[in-house]
């Protein structure tokens, strides 16, 4: 028996009469809904908590529901898709608005039904349902909120089509796991919160520890219903140990109250994937194991075929999402779902076995190459998250294939400037490893570069000339031009000079002999900065000027942004100051996204200042840099270190006391963004500007006066002269004073 909604007396429903009991109570109806008492028709769901947050996407959402007649919000499971398109259909002031709830739906027969009942329509004997409803639609002014499409996408967008087609003013909002595919429709993707803590304190009814709350709700991705479901358990479980039990969520997060599908987070997700083909199922279950995202390779290697019409298939279904970097993840608690659902099925092994095999084969260059191409190192990177995880959860505690995976844990830590706990684990792996294991060298290499680091050279020492005899007696000699340049390293940080060179030597020996044009290069250019600093500045810049080609046509943009300060440095060395400008500009140009990279390009952009006659800013950016690598552990060469001291020194001569302090401290107040700005200054370099104190020098060298008796009258030092004489000329480009002299006349 059904209840009528107009005269409310219980009746037999029959097809051509779900609500009303006749004809007249269904006319009756319609009249109260025409008849001017109300302005507004809107039969909306109620909630009694408040709506809270994304206040942006409304503004946005409102804006293209003024402007388009089909709107669709797509997103995940649990993403408040629903409750967002209530509150938008509430904000938009149509005159009618009606809700077609389609999640209780099971067969597609039933969406025409379903759009009737929403709008008051029943079949007339002799015509077709769908009919009925697009004369009845025809001229009434509606909003249409068309809720939980995707297990019926087809059939609505069917229907709706028909409606924009022949209704001009029904307007349609609907909500979807899966776009519509609706002629006109604009598709609004739906994501985590933002201010998804707000959401957690006002459900909570506390505000708590707010760093613990912000946490909790970045682990849930920021979904509502996630959210809200831990926020109502947070008042009996305390915020520790709710976030400790985060990783049986799919158990923990639940609301019996609620209807069944949004009773926990295991019944939201698992309602997108029974809607799954069988392969879209093998598929969405293998990738449980990227925490870390997937991109085609992998992707296809985890399923063992083709996966793109599957990955979009699960993208279109709001399963996976695509980050801007073109590489596809799940959320975390879709990812947990999908390793049940991957251990239900007995794939965990297989799986695993599959990621690991890959993961090492992209660090195989390691052990077979003297130098990583870019594309091997952006792969690493990538790669660095599912590497972190396949360690500690799927390769066994005995495999080898364990000092690979922290190898390659330990490369990526070193670019990204934090390599203590990385480092740790791969010295505890190495340590437990055979002798004969197959990546026993590349570790050695990585356990030597790692000491170094660590200012343990002697250790650093011992370890690359392990990895050496190893590779000798395997006969890896492709290998060895890499190994000698790592040894170099580790003699440098002793200060022994002649086997840093002789090691270097080595490198480029078995480089040229195996045709490692690139790591040969990179091998020359640490020669020629060795040659440098030893002040053989003709050696260095034959070296350098060989190196930095290749290197430009075939490295990283770091390796080559050192070999072209190296080359600064050498036309500094030379009097070229311009061109000295321009190599540390391109080379901070190089490095302006790794701030501690950058540090010794802005610096000699500051020496290059000095010897421009532009001291204050001198100081200002290698105090900046001063500071920066006090704070960041991060100590110069000493070459580059004395140069430094030796400008500073000067700039302290030639400019007042008073000056020097203030540049000091404008440098120390510095960041780094500001302080490579700064240095990129195009003005910077430009005609030289002399201190007043240099102008004085000049004049009186000018005049016929030598240096001992500039100082006399001037009342500094005989060297301080020598030093003025010597960084005008440079400064200037001149190189008598006969030129000095008539240069002071034309200026």
């Amino acid at each position: 028996m059904g209840i009528c909604a107009s005269c409310g007396k219980a009746f037999a429903p029959m097809p051509s009469r779900a609500r009303y009991c006749s004809n007249a109570c269904r006319q009756r109806a319609y009249r109260r809904r025409t008849a001017g008492t109300s302005t507004v028709v809107a039969e909306l769901p109620a909630y009694s908590d408040a709506f809270v947050g994304r206040e942006s996407e409304l503004g946005e959402l409102l804006s293209l529901l003024r402007k388009h007649r089909m709107l669709t919000l797509v997103g995940p499971a649990g993403a408040g898709k629903t409750r967002l398109a209530v509150e938008l259909a509430g904000r938009a002031r149509r005159a009618e608005v009606r809700t077609v709830e389609l999640g209780r739906l099971s067969r597609p027969e039933q969406v025409v039904q379903a759009f009737a009942e929403a709008v008051g329509v029943y079949q007339h004997a002799g015509v077709a349902l769908r009919t009925t409803v697009l004369q009845e639609l025809g001229n009434r002014r509606i909003l249409l909120l068309v809720d939980n499409c995707e297990h019926l996408v087809e059939e609505c967008c069917a229907v709706v089509d028909a409606l924009l087609s022949r209704c001009p003013n029904v307007q349609v909002l609907a909500t979807s796991r899966e776009a519509l595919r609706s002629v006109g429709e604009v598709v609004y993707p739906l994501h985590g919160m933002a201010d998804a803590a707000r959401l957690f304190t006002e459900r909570a009814g506390t505000t708590g520890d707010q760093d613990a709350i912000a946490a909790i709700c970045a682990r849930l991705d920021g979904l509502p219903l996630a959210v809200e479901l831990a926020a109502k358990l947070s008042r009996s479980v305390a915020l520790p140990e709710l976030a400790d039990r985060l990783d049986q969520r799919l158990d923990l997060l639940t609301d019996a109250g609620e209807q069944t599908r949004h009773q926990s987070l295991r019944a939201a997700i698992a309602w997108s994937h029974d809607l799954l083909t069988t392969s879209e199922k093998e598929l969405f279950r293998r990738l449980a194991l990227l925490p870390g995202g997937f991109g085609l390779e992998i992707a296809g290697v985890v399923h063992g075929g083709e996966v793109i019409g599957l990955l979009l298939a699960l993208q279109a279904k709001s399963l996976v999402v695509r980050e801007n970097d073109g590489r596809f993840r799940m959320l975390e608690s879709v990812r947990l779902y999908a390793a049940e659902r991957l251990r239900e099925h007995g794939e965990h092994e297989v799986t695993a076995e599959r990621i690991i095999a890959w993961l090492c084969e992209k660090g195989e260059p390691g052990i077979s190459s003297s130098i990583l191409t870019p594309e091997q190192v952006r792969t690493q990177h990538q790669e660095y998250d599912n590497v972190v995880y396949a360690f500690a959860h799927l390769v066994a505690s005995r495999d080898d294939r364990r000092l690979m995976l922290a190898t390659m844990l330990l490369r990526v830590c070193f670019d990204r400037g934090y390599f203590a706990e990385a480092g740790a684990v791969l010295m505890q792996v190495l340590g437990q490893s055979p002798a004969d294991a197959r990546y026993r060298i590349l570790a050695l290499e990585y356990a030597s570069l790692l000491a170094g680091h660590e200012q343990r050279h002697d250790e650093a020492v011992r370890y690359a000339v392990e990895a050496l005899e190893a590779a000798e007696a395997s006969g890896q000699d492709l290998i060895m031009c890499r190994l000698f340049r790592t040894l170099a390293s580790a003699y440098d940080g002793l200060g022994d000079v002649p086997n840093t060179a002789r090691a270097l030597r080595r490198s480029i020996q078995h480089g040229v002999r195996n045709g490692n044009d690139v790591s040969v290069a990179v091998s020359r250019q640490n020669l020629g900065w060795r040659m440098l600093v030893q002040g053989d500045v003709d050696a260095a810049a034959a070296l350098v000027d060989d190196a930095l080609p290749v290197l430009r046509v075939h490295a990283r943009q770091d390796v080559v942004a050192i070999a072209v300060h190296t080359a600064g440095c050498i036309a500094m060395e030379r009097g070229d100051v311009a061109a000295a400008g321009a190599r540390f500009a391109e080379s901070a140009r190089m490095t302006a996204d790794t701030p501690r990279a950058v540090l010794e390009s802005i610096e000699g952009r500051g020496l290059v200042a000095m010897l421009s006659g532009r001291h204050e800013l001198g100081v200002r950016l290698l105090a900046a840099c001063q500071q920066m690598r006090t704070a960041w552990v991060v100590p110069p060469e000493a070459w580059w270190r004395r140069k430094m001291t030796a400008a500073l020194d000067s700039a302290r001569e030639s400019l007042s006391q008073a000056a020097f302090q203030r540049a000091l401290g404008a440098g120390r107040a510095m960041d780094a963004r500001h302080a490579l700005e700064t240095a990129l200054d195009k003005e910077m370099a430009g005609d030289p500007v002399l201190s007043d104190r240099q102008r004085m020098v000049v004049e009186l060298v000018a005049q016929g006066l030598t240096n001992a008796q500039v100082a006399a009258k001037l009342g500094i030092s005989h060297r301080t002269v020598e030093s003025h004489v010597h960084n005008v000329k440079t400064a200037l480009n001149l190189s008598s004073r006969a030129q000095l002299t008539a240069w002071t006349q034309a200026h």
